[in-house]
This record gives C-alpha cells, structure tokens and sequence, in this order.
C-alpha cells in the first residue's frame, strides 16, 4: 500500500512521465505519482471517501452513546 510524501529530490513520474521536483506532494507505492496522475488522484478520492465514512460513523456512535446513556 502506498502513501502520500513529499518529494525529497528531482524525479519523473512513472505514469504521465512529467518531472517531480523537490517539495512537490506525490503518491508513492514504489513508484512516484505526481499530482496529475491517475493514480493520485483515485487514491486521494479513496482517501477522502473513507475520511467521509468514518466521520459518519464516528458520529452515529457517538450519538447511539449520548442516547443510551453509556
């Protein structure tokens, strides 16, 4: 599974094969991902859905608590 980092040096993107700089945010899972590709893209949508359930989730919880007086 890969992750979102920041780039340490120069390199190019292994799908769209524009060029990274240094600083720039990538998507990395063995191979770096600029911001423009795909790849990061869908993985940041994944990331948001799942922020987005669990917030719900949390909130469900938390009011099945407050209701039941646990």
């Amino acid at each position: 599974m890969g992750r979102f980092i920041t780039s340490r040096f120069k390199s190019t993107c292994a799908e769209t094969g524009k060029v990274i700089g240094k600083g720039e945010s990538i998507y990395y899972d063995g191979k770096a991902y600029c911001e423009s590709s795909k790849a990061y893209k869908d993985r940041k949508d994944a990331n948001q859905t799942f922020a987005h359930i669990k917030a719900n989730e949390d909130a469900y919880f938390d009011n099945f608590c407050y209701t039941n007086n646990i």
